[in-house]
């Protein structure tokens, strides 16, 4: 385009084609703008979200240590295994106990529930332990099965097998309602310690449906009490090796109830011992009597 115009018509024809560009070159500008302060509002929101993001981020971290701490405790056990086990021998022992001339010789369990670990007392090792099934821990299918037998382990050859406790009970029981037994008493007004005995054999035997360990323990002291105060009347009467037996045998029983009325859990080996103790305080008592 000429600088310089010698027609009047070209130069307004010239500065209208300037103006025009000048114009767009405005729009440009305008539209430039525009895009950036939109890039800029798009960046602000692109950090606020990364902010909240981060912050969310950092918050679900939380919680989520928090979910696995809640799911460690769900899935920490019930009880440890052997101790199901122990308990287990117990109940067996104890349906033993109640049955006269007979035994349970070994028993055999599944067990499906969930099997983990737990820390022992001391903190560093760790022991078997059982989770029973609870819907919110998951399926059923998840569930790990343990077999296991209990076996009576069986008497030296030679050695009679112990008597179950029913029948100890029961011997026991007959031997004092002889007379020699109920001429002896103690205490003002006197009560017959043979009586007592029976007395409290036959209590046990009225709730030999619902036998516990504790249970026979508490009777078993209150036997012993009366043992005690029997052994103590025939040591009056003179010394004799079978008294002198009997009284041994009765502070061996008074012994062993006072360390089994300890809190404790208990095992079948303690109703066991239970058994022989009271059974040898009857033999030593058919020493006496007879």
């Amino acid at each position: 385009m000429p600088l310089i115009a010698f027609n009047l018509d070209e130069a307004r024809s010239a500065y209208a084609s300037l103006e025009l560009r000048a114009n767009a070159a405005d729009l440009h500008i305008s539209t430039l703008q525009a895009t950036v302060d939109a890039l800029k509002t798009a960046q602000s929101a692109v950090v606020d979200r990364a902010a909240l993001l981060t912050q969310y981020t950092v918050a679900q971290a939380q919680s989520n240590a928090q979910l696995v701490a809640q799911q460690t405790a769900q899935v920490s056990p019930d009880i440890p295994l052997d101790s199901f086990i122990g308990t287990l021998g117990l109940a067996v022992a104890l349906g033993e106990a109640s049955m006269p001339n007979r035994a349970v010789n070994s028993v055999k369990a599944t067990l499906q529930a969930y099997l983990t670990f737990d820390n022992n007392a001391d903190g560093v090792s760790k022991s078997v332990g059982v989770r029973f099934y609870q819907p919110e821990l998951g399926q059923a299918t998840a569930l790990m099965t343990a077999s296991f037998e209990i076996a009576k382990v069986p008497p030296a050859p030679g050695v009679p097998a112990p008597r179950t406790l029913y029948n100890v009970l029961q011997s026991k029981q007959a031997l004092y309602t002889s007379s020699f037994w109920m001429q002896f008493s103690t205490g003002e007004p006197p009560a017959t310690p043979a009586a007592q005995i029976i007395a409290a054999i036959s209590a046990t035997f009225g709730a030999i449906g619902g036998w516990t360990l504790p249970f026979l323990i508490g009777q078993a002291s209150a036997i012993a009490t009366s043992e005690t105060a029997l052994a103590t009347q025939l040591a009056a009467t003179g010394p004799s090796d079978a008294v002198a037996a009997y009284a041994s045998a009765v502070q061996a029983l008074s012994s062993l109830v006072s360390s089994l009325s300890a809190p404790r859990p208990y095992v079948a080996g303690d109703l066991y011992a239970l058994s022989s103790s009271l059974d040898a305080t009857t033999r030593a008592a058919q020493a006496i009597g007879a």
